[in-house]
């Protein structure tokens, strides 16, 4: 393909890999906003998004189990900006190797640098379930 390109940066339609079962052209899979535009996103963007403007005032939970730092703006930064950003938001993250907690959310969060079954365990637990 890369012999083929050309000052647009385009390639002949030809060259596009495409899926075996329904002959779909295959995309390249990147780290991009691009991947979440179906139905379903969307719908569920608008309701997490009601649900916090809602509830803006009251306490809310940021509670990250396991996300790395492949792909932070979707999950990691929107979770610490909407800790910093609302009033009575608490942020904590359970991962043994990426539990981050920016400092400006230092007294709004906790980092748990563990293994996410044994905390819930111990959650389970002290929760007398």
């Amino acid at each position: 393909m890369n012999a083929v390109i050309d000052e647009n940066l385009c390639i002949p339609t030809e060259l596009i890999p495409r899926y075996l079962k329904c002959g779909a052209e295959m995309e390249m899979w990147v780290r991009g906003y691009t991947f979440l535009e179906g139905k379903k996103y969307k719908e569920e963007y608008q309701k997490i998004n009601r649900f916090i403007v809602k509830n803006k005032h009251k306490k809310i939970l940021f509670l990250e189990l396991g996300v790395g730092r492949m792909t932070p703006m979707f999950i990691q930064e929107p979770f610490w900006n909407m800790t910093y950003s609302l009033p009575k938001a608490f942020y904590i993250t359970i991962n043994p190797k990426d539990a981050l907690l920016p400092q400006e959310i230092a007294h709004k969060g906790h980092a748990i640098k563990d293994d996410i079954g044994v905390i819930l365990q111990q959650a389970v637990q002290l929760a007398g379930l």
